[in-house]
């Protein structure tokens, strides 16, 4: 059993407690029953066959709902596995479906503390790139610009980026920054207005206001910063109801998945 955090003066220090989301409504519910009767029977069964609860199945909805490929955070360099984690973990909570990793050249790896990821890199892509120029190629391919998180002095103001736009954000090593040669690669820079005397933001902190930031934009501009194609929620349905069964999805289900259009 683990062993209770103790205050100064040796009595139990509380323990942390989540706040919980509020609970659907009837009305949110109600929209949950309807949709549900036109999915394809293999996903109907989750509910049919008491697989998933309602309350389960509303909070995947909404988390397909709002899902994005084209605000992706790119990391070059990131060593720390406690901030690899934390922009992997801002990334699923915001609602970004894809989280890329690019190697610095002295080799580093993707190691991200489960601790800190609270199992959201389970609800991602998590692509790792050997190098920037590939991982820029792969990204240009699919319409997305590149902007480099820098102190430069062309920079945009993180308030005055269009985040409307495909993007790809770039974020670099926790005490050098991204290497001068990407910046100059990249399409364009941004930075984080500072207030204070602090000089930089923690490399987690900095990935967490700028995508929160981004989403903020895209909600007010659209309603709903989610913009997957019918065909690509549905894809993202099926792994997710098999993802939330942890591995016990019965087999006759499982072999069913493969005829879902």
């Amino acid at each position: 059993m683990a062993r209770r955090r103790l205050r100064a003066n040796g009595t139990p220090a509380p323990r942390g407690r989540r706040t919980p989301k509020p609970p659907p409504t009837e009305e949110q519910l109600a929209e949950l029953e309807k949709l549900t009767d036109k999915l394809p029977e293999p996903l109907r069964a989750f509910r049919d066959r008491g697989l998933l609860n309602p309350v389960r199945r509303f909070r995947l909805e909404e988390a397909i709902r709002h899902r994005t490929r084209t605000l992706v955070p790119v990391l070059h360099g990131v060593h720390d596995p406690h901030n690899q984690a934390a922009v992997m973990r801002s990334c699923e909570a915001l609602g970004l479906q894809e989280f890329h990793f690019i190697q610095a050249a002295e080799g580093t790896p993707l190691h991200a503390s489960p601790r800190i990821t609270q199992n959201a890199h389970r609800w991602i892509d998590v692509i790792e790139h050997t190098d920037f120029a590939g991982a820029q190629s792969e990204l240009l391919d699919r319409g997305l610009t590149s902007y480099a998180a820098a102190f430069d002095e062309n920079a945009v103001p993180l308030q005055e980026m269009d985040f409307a736009r495909p993007l790809a954000l770039l974020f670099g090593n926790e005490s050098r920054g991204l290497p001068e040669e990407i910046i100059e690669a990249c399409d364009g820079t941004f930075v984080i207005p500072l207030y204070g005397l602090s000089q930089s933001l923690n490399i987690s902190v900095a990935a967490a206001v700028t995508l929160s930031w981004a989403v903020e934009f895209r909600r007010r501009a659209w309603g709903n910063p989610g913009d997957l194609s019918s065909e690509e929620q549905m894809e993202l349905r099926r792994r997710f109801y098999e993802t939330a069964l942890r591995g016990h999805l019965p087999d006759d289900l499982r072999r069913s998945f493969d005829n879902i259009d």
